[in-house]
C-alpha cells in the first residue's frame, strides 16, 4: 500500500508487580528500537492497564507486537485493530507515553476533552483503526474502563 501507514491497537494488563522504573525501561527500549524500525506510538498507562497504538510499516510493527506478545511484564494482550491510514497520529513520537496517574483530575478532564473531539473527528470508513485508539482512550480517562 503506497505511503500508507500500518496502524497496531493493543491493550493488556500489567502484572500487579509492576514497578515504576520497569514503565520506563519499557519507553527507553521502545524508543531505541522503534527509532531504528521507523515506528511510532503511543503508551496509556492506567491503574494497571496498558492501551498502544504502533504506528509503521506492517512487518516491522507485527515483529514488535510479536515480541510485546512474550513480554513478561504484562499479560491479557489483545490486538483491538489494525489498518493502514494516510498520516501517523504520533508522528514525532518513537513511542510517547502518558501515565494517567500522574494527572489531576482536571487535566484528565481535559485529556478526555480531547479525545472525545479526536475520536468525533475520525472516520470510520478511513480511518477505523484510529477511531478504535480514541474510544479507548476516551474509556479510559473517563473510569468507564475496558476491563472489568
Amino acid at each position: 500500500m503506497d505511503n500508507k501507514v500500518y496502524q497496531l491497537i493493543y491493550r493488556s494488563k500489567a502484572l500487579p508487580r509492576l514497578k515504576p522504573e520497569e514503565i520506563v525501561e519499557i519507553i527507553d527500549q521502545a524508543n531505541e528500537f522503534n527509532g531504528k524500525m521507523g515506528i511510532t506510538g503511543c503508551l496509556v498507562y492506567d491503574r494497571g492497564h496498558f492501551l498502544q497504538l504502533l504506528e509503521g510499516e506492517k512487518d516491522p510493527v507485527d515483529e514488535l507486537y510479536r515480541k510485546i506478545e512474550k513480554d513478561s511484564r504484562h499479560s491479557e494482550t489483545e490486538v483491538l485493530s489494525t489498518g493502514y491510514t494516510e498520516n501517523r497520529i504520533f508522528e514525532s513520537w518513537k513511542m510517547g507515553y502518558v501515565a494517567l496517574a500522574d494527572k489531576s483530575a482536571g487535566e484528565k478532564k481535559e485529556l478526555a476533552k480531547n479525545a472525545k473531539n479526536e475520536l468525533a473527528k475520525v472516520s470510520t470508513k478511513s480511518d477505523f483503526t484510529s477511531k478504535v485508539y480514541w474510544y479507548n482512550v476516551h474509556s479510559l480517562l473517563t473510569e468507564s474502563m475496558y476491563y472489568k
